[in-house]
């Protein structure tokens, strides 16, 4: 009879070790899994951060090539947008009328709009110029001008004190819009290179951070294979 309680018994305890054993394995591999579950979702973020650095790099690098385009379509218009010493002077005149500088040269002056005979006009731009810079620019020259830079204007010819003379008119909004884009077009634009390379050393760290978590993910994989077998 003791005999056969022992049996029992043993087999009750052999019943228990496999039990125990089961169980600490099942334990095991769900806390092995939640810790790859984990690396999973953190690795996730990484990607996602990375695909919006990517596209911030690319919006800037499009920003650059923008800037590129619209500098060769006005180049593309022009032989030379670029004005020189000369044209440079019409340039300014032309925005200090804007201003309301020189309103007494003026043909005719309103709120929006001024008018000013050619003449006139290519007077104050041979004031403007010392002797030794004049090159007997006329008044097909000037007309040149003014079409090369794009200035908003209409031009007329209307017969003032018995002469046949050319009015330039001018919208004032206009004109300074485009001086000023002549100003901007000139002036160099720096390419933000620390932005970028800020973006790219994120991108370097976070992709360093993938690849360490990669490697946890796999000897946590090669772990559980272990446990199961």
């Amino acid at each position: 009879m003791s005999d056969l309680i022992g049996k029992i018994k043993g087999k009750i305890d052999k019943g228990i070790s496999k039990v125990n054993v089961e169980s600490k394995k099942l334990i095991e591999k769900q806390k092995i899994k939640l810790q790859i579950s984990e690396l999973e979702s953190k690795k996730k973020i990484l990607l996602l951060d990375l695909g919006k650095l990517a596209h911030l790099i690319l919006e800037s690098s499009k920003q650059a090539v923008d800037k590129l385009v619209d500098k060769s379509v006005l180049t593309a218009s022009s032989t030379d947008i670029n004005p020189d010493k000369w044209e440079q002077v019409v340039l300014t005149v032309l925005k200090s009328i804007c201003e309301g500088k020189m309103d007494k040269i003026l043909f005719e002056n309103t709120e929006n709009e001024f008018k000013i005979t050619a003449k006139s006009l290519s007077a104050e731009v041979e004031k403007s110029l010392p002797k030794s810079e004049k090159k007997e620019q006329n008044l097909q020259w000037l007309g040149r001008v003014i079409a090369k830079f794009g200035i908003t204007s209409r031009k007329y010819s209307k017969r003032i004190n018995r002469e046949r003379e050319t009015v330039y008119e001018f919208n004032k909004l206009k004109t300074i819009s485009a001086l000023n884009k002549v100003s901007n077009n000139n002036k160099a634009q720096p390419y933000k290179k620390d932005k970028d390379a800020g973006y790219k050393e994120l991108m370097l760290s976070k992709s360093r951070e993938i690849n360490t978590l990669d490697t946890k993910i796999k000897n946590l994989e090669s772990k559980l294979l272990k446990v199961e077998s």
